[in-house]
């Protein structure tokens, strides 16, 4: 199986990400420690900010899916809120219908 081939599974994309998200985070505590020690280059900084940003947009995506995801699962538990009353709606016509037919019956039965 080469590359490719894993890379376009959905198990693949992210199994890619979370390496990525790996390594970034890595050059991040290299770069931070670095910073502790006073030992940051200007090269160091923009790096370190360009990981920091990744980061953040990172963050921001996943924010923005989960908070989609939210929405709709709160639309489907509405759908099934909707589809439970629409049950007990109709169980309580049958309900009325076969008390009808059944006072029909008894009135037949009368006859």
């Amino acid at each position: 199986m080469n590359h490719t081939t894993r890379t376009r599974s959905r198990r693949g994309r992210t199994a890619a990400r979370e390496g990525m998200r790996e390594q970034r985070r890595a050059a991040l505590r290299l770069l931070l420690a670095r910073a502790d020690r006073g030992a940051l280059t200007p090269g160091d900084a923009a790096q370190l900010r360009d990981l920091a940003e990744a980061e953040i947009a990172d963050c921001d995506r996943f924010r923005q899916s989960a908070g989609g995801q939210q929405t709709a699962a709160l639309k489907l538990r509405h759908r099934i809120d909707a589809a439970e009353q629409a049950m007990q709606e109709i169980e309580a016509e049958r309900d009325a219908y076969a008390a009808e037919v059944g006072a029909l019956r008894a009135g037949e039965g009368n006859r």
